[in-house]
């Protein structure tokens, strides 16, 4: 199926004749990254997720053929010959068990209720199907989708879509920066700032700390996603705090500060990406401390709150951490799979 068959498939052609104004066709360019980026946004929020992908990342995101063209993954919602939503496409080129292929459909809330969305998500599956039959795939390969867990039109799909949980998330918020309470630093370590040099020696340390998650995959630590991290708009090396025992990194916090997102939500947010400590080093305050260090630095730059993930299913007793450095759960996930 190429994307004129995707444009004319039965599920499109039906809906189209049921609501008047409503079309479908190709995404025209990058040129169009901006309202994709507004429309994704206003469609989590209606969803009650708080998310912001830049037009750069779109763009980006767009531009890059080093795997296939994105562009033949999006299709645009028109309403009234006006851009209200876009379906998008993602899978892992490479061999791997389990495969994933994931799907979404961003739909400005004046559209809902129609069936837009719901016929949508149907002809993503037909496409995704024709992608898996094409692709290498010597194990098992599954749809995968995720939802806020309070009532929403998203969930309601994915859940009647014959998709079944498998994996849970924690979104969780730090407020009320200035009450950081202190915390002594564990003896005989280094800590500070991060340094250039010191950028592969993390990236190898996230790569053993989470390569077994739920998430992970054997293309997510590739030498290309590696040079995507140095260059994305989340790579904020100067806000992290790492810990070194001789001279060797054992614990970083990533954090991220965009100052472009605190004018999209109209207030000065963070948020901590990833929080690792190396094997054998766990369980001594390293973590309790480089979090503290985080919230201090945050704060002191004009941050008025910090959000980080994780899962529900945590094994590392991270949770425990978090929750004494003050952070509450303020949203859950719940991530879903279906058999291809």
């Amino acid at each position: 199926m190429d994307l004129s068959d995707w444009v004319e498939c039965p599920n499109l052609a039906a809906i189209r004749a049921r609501v008047p104004g409503l079309s479908f066709r190709r995404l025209r360019g990058p040129s169009e990254a901006a309202v994709m980026s507004r429309t994704s946004r206003l469609s989590w929020e209606a969803d009650g997720v708080e998310w912001v992908v830049r037009p750069e990342e779109v763009e980006e995101w767009l531009e890059d053929k080093s795997d296939h063209d994105h562009m033949s993954d999006v299709l645009v919602i028109e309403g009234d010959g006006e851009f209200v939503g876009y379906s998008e496409l993602v899978w892992d080129s490479l061999d791997s068990d389990p495969k994933y292929l994931r799907h979404s459909v961003f739909l400005l809330p004046g559209w809902r209720g129609r069936g837009i969305r719901e016929a949508v998500f149907d002809s993503n599956e037909s496409r995704l199907r024709e992608i898996a039959s094409a692709l290498p795939v010597s194990g098992r390969c599954y749809f995968r989708l995720w939802a806020n867990d309070i009532p929403n039109e998203w969930k309601a799909k994915v859940e009647s879509s014959g998709y079944t949980p498998s994996w849970h998330l924690l979104e969780m918020e730090r407020k009320g920066l200035q009450s950081i309470s202190d915390v002594s630093a564990p003896e005989g370590l280094d800590y500070g700032p991060v340094r250039p040099e010191e950028y592969p020696a993390i990236w190898a340390l996230f790569r053993d700390c989470f390569s077994q998650e739920q998430w992970s995959s054997t293309e997510r630590w590739s030498e290309d996603v590696y040079k995507d991290w140095l260059s994305s708009p989340k790579f904020t090396p100067e806000h992290w705090r790492v810990a070194r025992a001789g001279g060797e990194i054992v614990g970083v916090v990533e954090n991220s500060v965009d100052r472009n997102e605190w004018s999209a939500l109209g207030r000065k947010v963070a948020h901590s990406e990833r929080v690792c400590v190396r094997e054998g080093w766990r369980r001594k305050g390293i973590t309790t401390y480089l979090m503290t260090s985080s919230l201090k630095h945050l704060r002191d730059i004009g941050v008025e709150e910090v959000s980080l993930d994780t899962e529900v299913e945590n094994k590392s007793r991270a949770m425990r951490v978090y929750q004494k450095v003050g952070f509450t759960t303020r949203r859950t996930f719940t991530f879903y799979a279906k058999p291809v």
